[in-house]
């Protein structure tokens, strides 16, 4: 490879950056933009990028959180670099090793809320909103118009955290869709999700949350926030209750408008502003410390909301949930480590840990991520764990996309069979993105061409790239099952039976629709190891209807509150996703609800 400047053009969210790419030695040296009045987020996202990139001289690292695109862009940018270079990309897309977290029950969270050594500076406030997600945004604009002095602490160096790549919201009864002619009940809704859950909730939440709805979307497009449409969401809920942000992101349709209305209210945001620790005496929480402008801040409050995005970037409280984080592909925000609610669990408050609910699903490290409801993702193919044996209905998927993970985490491995002509004719729609581009919530077009060899180029690529040694192609299901250390006689008896359900069209084990049953008739064959992509964790911090924080005999903890997914009292394990966008209106409406009790409460200690 040869030493020089190779100058290429990144794609960027908002614009094409110019970057110049120093390469000596056969490696990445440095990675300059030549684009002037770059933005905050465009100078923070490539100084993390070229840091990652470097440090590990790979194009195969993680994207920075909440500007995936202009990311993505930097390593295709780099990437034609090595190739002007006459280098072998190859060479540069090893992954760092990833290796599976233990479950250390002796965390001590007791240093949230121990004072720091040194206090640099104090403040004062009514209000800290920890989180400026979609409800930290939520809970910032109704506290503008609340009149109290409010202060926002976002860990990242930018707003939006979760929200950015969040499709839009749940409504029922609103006028967008009395407007589309759309009709069902609010009751319909609750029996719904409580159904799903198997009662294992306080229906009060639920019904809290689905009355408000139509009154929240109402009040959302006051602030600014655009919605495009509602409908069923690709025809997978029940019930048409999904209003899509404009743009299908709350990056374009919520979170630009929000930040805009708070700011014009008033409200203080402040980003790359972690919060380090929870004010608590007497029982009662008087505000937080945070690392702001390199100094350790004070912030005297009458009350705290936490709003930050949960803990789905913590492998040690992901596993704690039962997950095996060994090649588990996290793609959620970086900050999300769940700091919030290791800062409610030593004030004493509920643990609620066994009600947590991830966003997770499937995916094979040496393909492209797919569209959570194809082929990949269970339906027509055939899975089995580690000891050749079925264990699931594969197409659990059809009827909740977050399903297909959960048979997962009771088992070692799981892997998906496949034959060549099943893939292309039910991926036919797979784009040819890396992995790393579609870590983009726009990455995925559900609606791509229809293009079987497209889709075959593809698997031909990946089966000889085999990244994570995830993927492998043989003539027999004997030599298939060799490939991955399966038991030979087990895998092929189970793949036989299998094929005679499908022959006869009835799953005599696990009853899978027969439009599903499809047989794994003639090679070649493909044996893909299933690992998980996991993009936040939903819930955790116990609370009551009015969004205080409880301790474990239901008293409410002064002070303290928690809204969006550091709360979420009415799931139980699973995200009913059933019903497009509950968890977008959840946080919507706990965001303001926790700062109207909060300002009564503020407003009872003058």
């Amino acid at each position: 490879m040869k030493d020089g400047k190779f100058v290429e053009q990144a794609k960027g969210m908002e614009r094409p950056l110019t970057l110049s790419i120093d390469i000596k030695d056969n490696k990445i040296v440095q990675i300059k933009s030549q684009t002037n009045d770059m933005s905050t987020l465009e100078e923070n996202t490539l100084n993390k990028m070229s840091n990652r990139i470097i440090k590990d001289q790979s194009i195969s690292v993680d994207t920075v959180s909440g500007a995936t695109v202009s990311s993505n862009g930097i390593l295709d940018a780099t990437q034609h670099a090595i190739k002007d270079a006459g280098g072998n990309i190859h060479d540069f897309e090893h992954q760092v090793q990833k290796s599976e977290e233990t479950n250390d029950e002796s965390d001590n969270y007791a240093k949230w809320i121990k004072k720091p050594s040194h206090i640099d500076k104090v403040e004062n406030t009514d209000l800290v909103i920890v989180g400026s997600g979609i409800s930290g945004l939520s809970a910032a604009v109704q506290a503008g118009y609340e009149d109290i002095k409010t202060i926002v602490l976002e860990k990242n160096g930018f707003v939006g955290g979760n929200g950015l790549g969040v499709e839009g919201m749940m409504g029922a009864q609103t006028a967008m869709q009395k407007k589309a002619g759309i009709n069902f009940s609010k009751q319909e809704v609750v029996e719904n999700e409580l159904k799903t859950i198997q009662y294992q909730a306080d229906g009060s939440f639920w019904v809290d949350l689905v009355n408000n709805t139509a009154e929240n979307i109402d009040w959302l497009q006051k602030q600014g926030v655009q919605f495009d449409r509602v409908d069923d969401y690709h025809h997978t809920c029940p019930l048409p209750t999904f209003h899509w942000f404009k743009g299908g992101r709350g990056a374009t349709g919520y979170v630009p408008f929000m930040e805009k209305k708070a700011k014009e209210l008033g409200v203080d945001i402040r980003t790359s502003s972690p919060v380090i620790g929870l004010i608590y005496e007497n029982k009662t929480v008087k505000g937080v410390y945070a690392n702001i402008d390199d100094q350790v801040v004070q912030i005297n409050a009458k009350a705290v909301i936490f709003a930050s995005g949960g803990f789905g970037q913590d492998k040690k409280l992901v596993h704690r949930q039962g997950w095996n984080t060994k090649n588990m592909l996290f793609v959620g925000m970086k900050g999300s480590t769940g700091d919030a609610y290791k800062m409610a669990i030593a004030a004493g408050a509920k643990d609620a840990f066994d009600r947590s609910a991830p966003l997770i699903t499937n995916y094979i490290q040496a393909l492209p991520l797919g569209n959570g409801r194809d082929l990949l993702s269970g339906g027509p193919a055939l899975w089995v764990n580690q000891d050749g044996v079925r264990f699931t209905d594969e197409s659990i998927t059809d009827r909740n996309a977050i399903l297909q993970s959960q048979p997962f985490k009771f088992i070692k491995h799981g892997y998906l069979v496949f034959t060549r002509k099943m893939f292309a004719k039910y991926e036919a729609n797979l784009q040819d993105l890396t992995e790393e581009q579609q870590k983009s919530m726009q990455g995925i077009d559900q609606f791509a061409d229809q293009d079987e060899e497209r889709a075959l180029r593809i698997l031909d690529r990946s089966v000889k790239e085999n990244k994570g040694n995830s993927l492998y192609k043989a003539d027999t299901l004997s030599e298939l099952a060799e490939k991955v250390g399966l038991p030979v006689d087990d895998f092929v008896a189970q793949a036989k039976r299998y094929n005679q359900y499908c022959q006869n069209g009835e799953d005599e084990e696990y009853g899978k629709d027969r439009k599903f049953l499809v047989a794994l008739d003639e090679g070649p064959y493909y044996i893909a190891r299933l690992d998980q992509s996991y993009a936040i964790s939903i819930g955790g911090i116990g609370e009551n209807r009015h969004f205080e924080v409880i301790d474990d005999n239901w008293n409410k903890i002064p002070g303290l509150y928690a809204a969006g997914i550091d709360s979420a009292m009415q799931y139980k394990e699973i995200y009913t996703i059933n019903l497009g966008g509950s968890c977008c209106a959840h946080c919507v409406n706990s965001g303001r609800h926790a700062v109207m009790n909060a300002t009564e409460y503020i407003k009872s200690l003058d």
